[in-house]
């Protein structure tokens, strides 16, 4: 295997997930040179394929965690800014269990949150009833249901939106490059990354993130010096997606002494159904068994009036979501809380790595890991909190007015084309149909709904090397692909990645790292 050597930078992340991709944004939009990598696509795993329901009123009314949701509370407000596209709100239909009710007590802690934590802003928060269509697909005699708002995002693009952001203040980003190696060295880390050529590239970087998520105790295994007190335990979760059962643009949310099932809209069409199934300790993939799948639709079906069989499903996965826990054992219905634990041993050269941390607190979790680091580095001024995202600046007094603009302009783009690309590329939209007066401009359609402007579109400027990394990560329209359209993808990326003006630049931008930049 050769081994090259890779000029130096002053931050290296290890992960692609939200965690490093929202350090790298917060990172180099502070003037610091920056290089993300990943083993494999961008926001694999559990960045791309949550439930993308933000922590609200039900688990505030579970946990009682003040700090935590006063946190997350922050968080949603400044995402709904950042990104418009990517952030919606939804009324979940809350069928609470027969055996495990809730206490009194919890209309005070419901009071407790819409007042104190959302400032007394948000009265659509209180419990309520359901409404007569609401109610439709569920069994007579279910315990008395309840309606929250809860809020929801696309997770695959808020990770490919902060990655975009770094990319823009110069990050370079590498995917399918493993870490093999890392060492101190002089205040520097050197670190070995292979590429599926097997080609081994030695970088060298001031400071060194772990964001690997899942694979943390795997990747501190190669990295040497990390031992830490920190831990996470995984939890483990069930997805089905089905066909869409019921009118309306609600959620479900159903407890019971087994745990949580939440059935969420999934692009239209389509239902997602979620829940925990339990804790793990190794990070391993596995897939749902029969009898998994069978278990949770018993479950879910118990709540219906129309069951659901098996036959239904069309498609099923596993995630493991790192859950970080201060406590002796980490719980399945922990909060995904986080912990950043600093490393530097010679005092020059620090190693961050981040246990658990999700969508909801993914900012704030960015920003202190540079505080963090601003110890060792010089630091730009942050950017006002409420910046946009590279797709949210939609410029606009709300979204819906932000779609009715692009309709304008592109009066010909069929009503299902206009959703999609409004609502996966927000303001990029623009740059994507640049140029086109007519739906043939756009190409031939590669797969259902996907055409080769956007498939270019994805190649050029979001990473891309596979089918799956378009249908399944940068947008969800594999859930309309059949196999051929999947190879016959594949086939056009594999054909279409050769040319030079087609590749997405990969070469490594950044600066030496220089005395000068040590406080």
């Amino acid at each position: 295997m050769a081994n090259t050597q890779g000029k130096s930078c002053d931050v290296l992340i290890i992960g692609g997930g939200i965690s490093g991709a929202a350090i790298a944004a917060e990172c180099a939009q502070r003037g610091l040179a920056v290089l993300l990598c990943d083993r494999g696509d961008v926001g694999g795993a559990s960045s791309s394929q949550s439930d993308q329901i933000l922590p609200g009123a039900l688990h505030f009314l579970r946990r009682h965690n003040l700090p935590y949701f006063n946190k997350v509370i922050k968080e949603k407000a400044l995402l709904q800014q950042r990104a418009p596209h990517l952030y919606c709100e939804r009324p979940f239909v809350v069928v609470p269990s027969q055996q495990v009710a809730h206490s009194p007590i919890s209309r005070i802690w419901l009071w407790l949150f819409q007042h104190w934590l959302q400032g007394g802003k948000r009265p659509t928060l209180t419990k309520r009833h359901a409404s007569p269509h609401q109610l439709a697909p569920l069994a007579a005699g279910a315990h008395p249901a309840w309606v929250l708002v809860e809020s929801m995002v696309d997770d695959a693009r808020l990770v490919i939106e902060n990655l975009l952001s770094a990319a823009s203040h110069q990050a370079s980003i590498r995917t399918q490059q493993t870490l093999v190696h890392a060492r101190r060295t002089n205040g520097l880390w050197h670190s070995e990354l292979q590429g599926p050529d097997g080609q081994i590239t030695t970088l060298t970087s001031r400071c060194l993130i772990n964001a690997t998520g899942a694979q943390i105790a795997e990747a501190q295994e190669k990295i040497e010096g990390a031992e830490s007190r920190c831990w996470v335990e995984l939890k483990r979760k069930l997805f089905l997606v089905i066909p869409k059962f019921y009118q309306g643009d609600q959620g479900y949310l159903f407890e019971s002494d087994c745990g949580q099932i939440s059935v969420s809209p999934y692009h239209d069409h389509f239902c997602l159904v979620a829940t925990v199934t339990g804790v793990e300790k190794v990070a391993a993939p596995s897939a749902a068994t029969e009898s998994e799948i069978s278990d949770l639709l018993r479950r879910l079906n118990e709540h219906l009036i129309t069951p659901l069989s098996a036959d239904s499903v069309l498609r099923s996965y596993i995630i493991q979501q790192p859950l970080y826990s201060d406590a002796c054992q980490a719980t399945a219905d922990g909060v995904e809380d986080y912990a950043l634990d600093l490393n530097c041993a010679d005092g020059q050269s620090p190693l961050i790595s981040v246990f658990g941390g999700s969508f909801a607190t993914h900012r704030a979790m960015a920003q202190q890991a540079a505080e963090m680091l601003g110890q060792y580095v010089q630091l730009q001024a942050a950017a006002p909190p409420a910046t946009p995202l590279p797709g949210g600046d939609v410029n606009a007094t709300s979204f819906d007015q932000f779609i009715l603009g692009i309709a304008s302009q592109f009066p010909w783009l069929p009503s299902h084309l206009l959703n999609h690309y409004c609502r996966t590329y927000g303001a990029r939209a623009r740059l994507l149909l640049a140029g086109s007066k007519r739906l043939a401009d756009l190409g031939p359609q590669l797969t259902p709904g996907l055409y080769q402007r956007e498939a270019e579109f994805l190649v050029q400027h979001e990473w891309v090397r596979c089918a799956d990394d378009i249908l399944w990560r940068r947008t969800r329209l594999g859930l309309y692909a059949e196999p051929n359209d999947q190879e016959q993808l594949q086939k056009w990326i594999s054909d279409h990645l050769p040319s030079p003006s087609a590749t997405q630049a990969y070469t490594m931008w950044c600066n030496p790292v220089s005395s000068g930049q040590i406080q």
